[in-house]
C-alpha cells in the first residue's frame, strides 16, 4: 500500500448495522481517507450483513468453533489496516489486539471514562446514566485494549439529557450522535495514520 492510499477498514459487529452503514456512507461520500473493505458479523441474520449486501461489500460470518481464527484470517485476506467495532459484544482476544497494534477502534454510548466496563453496553448504559442523575451524556470513540473501554479516547460528542428521557429515548438520540461522530473520528484517525506513515 502506498502512503497516499486510503486506509482499508474492516467493520466487526453483530447488531442492526446502523453504525456500519454510517461508516460506509461516509467513506463513499465525504471521506477519502478510508474505505470499508470488509464487514464481519457473528451471526448470519444480523442487520450488519444486510448492510454488506446492500453496498456490495465482502462479508465474513465468524465460525462458532474458532471465531478468532476466522476473524483474523478475514482481516488478513482483505489487507485491512483498521478494525472498527460496531455493536460487537464479545471481548477481543489479546492476539487480535496485538496483531493490529493500536489500530482497533470502538464506539461506546456514553462519555468515557464514566459508564464503561463489563456489562456497560446498549440499553444498560442509558439506564445507568439516567439512574445516576447525569445532566449530559454522549458517545466516545476510543482505541481498544485488553480492558473494556479503557483505551485512549479519540473523540467525544455530548448531548443534554432531557426531562422525561427514558433509556429508550436517550438511546435513540445517542445513536444519532454516534452516526455523526464515528465516521468523523475514523476519518481523522485514518488521516493521522497516513501522516505517521509518511514520516516513519
Amino acid at each position: 500500500m502506498s502512503h497516499g492510499e486510503p486506509r482499508r477498514v474492516a467493520i466487526l459487529g453483530s447488531g442492526t448495522g446502523s453504525n456500519a452503514r454510517a461508516l460506509v456512507e461516509y467513506s463513499r461520500g465525504a471521506a477519502k481517507s478510508f474505505t470499508v473493505e470488509l464487514i464481519i458479523s457473528t451471526r448470519s441474520d444480523a442487520g450488519i450483513v444486510n448492510v454488506a449486501r446492500e453496498f456490495n461489500i465482502p462479508y465474513v460470518i465468524l465460525q462458532k468453533n474458532d471465531w478468532v481464527l476466522s476473524l483474523e484470517r478475514g482481516i488478513d485476506e482483505a489487507h485491512c489496516d483498521i478494525l472498527a467495532l460496531a455493536g460487537f459484544m464479545r471481548k477481543l482476544p489479546t492476539s487480535t489486539i496485538e496483531k493490529l497494534s493500536g489500530r482497533v477502534v470502538n464506539i461506546h454510548p456514553a462519555l468515557l471514562p464514566k459508564f464503561g466496563g463489563a456489562g456497560m453496553y446498549g440499553i444498560h448504559v442509558h439506564t445507568a446514566v439516567i439512574k445516576a442523575g447525569e445532566h449530559t451524556t454522549g458517545a466516545t470513540v476510543h482505541l481498544v485494549t485488553d480492558e473494556y473501554d479503557e483505551g485512549a479516547i479519540l473523540g467525544q460528542d455530548s448531548i443534554q439529557i432531557l426531562p422525561g428521557d427514558s433509556p429508550e429515548s436517550l438511546q435513540e438520540r445517542v445513536k444519532r450522535l454516534e452516526h455523526e461522530l464515528y465516521p468523523r473520528v475514523v476519518d481523522a484517525f485514518s488521516r493521522e495514520m497516513g501522516i505517521r506513515t509518511r514520516h516513519a
